[in-house]
């Protein structure tokens, strides 16, 4: 389903006070529930709420179990509007890495499942990260296990990765996921649940220098912000400067800068790269959904002798040492002199201003 028409559908609802199960539509996270092999303990990605903020609610539906298509990582497996081959194609599925949420198993051996749909430039199925349903035969379907200890959360809303530890949230890094246009509406990252499949390391694309890539979906992959060359030298100028807004041709793009306690994509490399199976979940920007604003008491950071940015913590790589630890002030001064000029730390990953969440909730407002 088309984000705009999921926007007219829960607007409808909104107002008329429809029961959403009532109407037999594709979910969203934490908007419609859904029949599922996970009802029972709610802690599936389509049955948990997108609030970051629940850690025990992210954390376990992180670590449920995930049902993917048999097969070859590289390969994809068409959704049908009925249970038959000969019948209209919905959506793809990516073999081996993607979720699909089962909604119904039928006695003819087909399955009813959804699914944000990952067509790429060249699929025959022009249904860009579209939700949808379709059929599928239930002996191509498999449940697995992710990896504990780690889990991947990416929120395309405040374009944000955040890395989960035993249970916890360990630390938070900025991203740019895919900017669709006009002329390439394939450019957006496909949302819902995936696994890391493969580290594919370095690799270029279009011109642009890629590290540390972990595939998660077919052609979309987990990697450090690119770079170009200028003969033996990397400028990754031109990418920082879009991390955190959507910028990419659907691949993740990580921050390589440090934050305080030393994460970034080389952490990310270093600590899954043997680890494949880890859940890697991708939540969509639904209209409706709202950034909350941030607690004036919040606790920031900056140098007051010439310092541009405002930080997160008293300590940052983005700080020489002579210089730390940094003066605290409120997230409530923070439009009062002297920090109204400071800009954002890009390492240490501090809070929005409130004019910029303003701006990121006001473009997701349902009409």
């Amino acid at each position: 389903m088309h984000k705009r028409v999921l926007t007219a559908l829960l607007s409808f609802l909104f107002l008329a006070e429809v029961p959403l199960l009532a109407l037999a539509q594709p979910t969203a996270p934490g908007l419609t529930p859904a029949p599922s092999q996970n009802i029972a303990t709610g802690k599936g990605y389509w049955e948990t709420p997108m609030d970051i903020n629940n850690t025990q609610a992210v954390w376990d539906m992180l670590m449920a179990p995930v049902t993917v298509v048999k097969g070859n990582q590289k390969s994809q497996q068409t959704l049908y509007a009925q249970p038959d081959e000969a019948s209209q194609p919905v959506g793809d599925v990516t073999r081996d890495s993607q979720g699909v949420h089962v909604l119904e198993t039928l006695d003819n051996g087909w399955s009813l499942v959804e699914t944000y749909s990952s067509s790429f430039h060249d699929s025959k199925v022009k249904a860009w990260n579209q939700l949808v349903q379709g059929y599928i035969r239930t002996d191509m379907l498999e449940t697995r296990t992710p990896r504990d200890k780690y889990a991947l959360l990416v929120d395309k809303l405040d374009q944000r990765l955040y890395i989960f530890e035993d249970g916890e949230l360990y630390d938070v890094l900025v991203i740019s996921t895919g900017l669709p246009n006009e002329r390439q509406p394939y450019n957006e990252t496909r949302s819902g649940e995936f696994l890391l499949v493969s580290p594919v390391g370095g690799f270029e694309t279009e011109g642009l220098h890629a590290a540390m890539g972990l595939r998660f979906n077919f052609g979309d992959i987990l990697h450090e912000v690119p770079h170009s060359l200028r003969g033996d030298t990397k400028n990754y100028e031109r990418y920082e400067a879009v991390l955190g807004e959507r910028a990419s041709h659907g691949c993740i793009r990580v921050q390589r800068k440090r934050t305080p306690k030393g994460t970034n994509m080389t952490w990310v490399w270093n600590t899954l790269r043997n680890r494949m199976g880890t859940k890697l979940a991708i939540w969509e920007d639904l209209p409706g959904r709202q950034l909350p604003h941030v607690d004036p008491a919040t606790d920031l950071y900056y140098n007051p002798q010439g310092g541009q940015n405002y930080h997160s913590q008293d300590t940052c790589y983005g700080v020489r040492d002579r210089y730390l630890p940094l003066t605290g002030f409120t997230y409530g001064e923070l439009d009062t002199t002297p920090y109204s000029k400071l800009t954002a730390c890009p390492y240490c990953v501090p809070p929005r201003r409130a004019e910029d969440i303003d701006a990121i909730n006001n473009a997701h407002i349902l009409p």
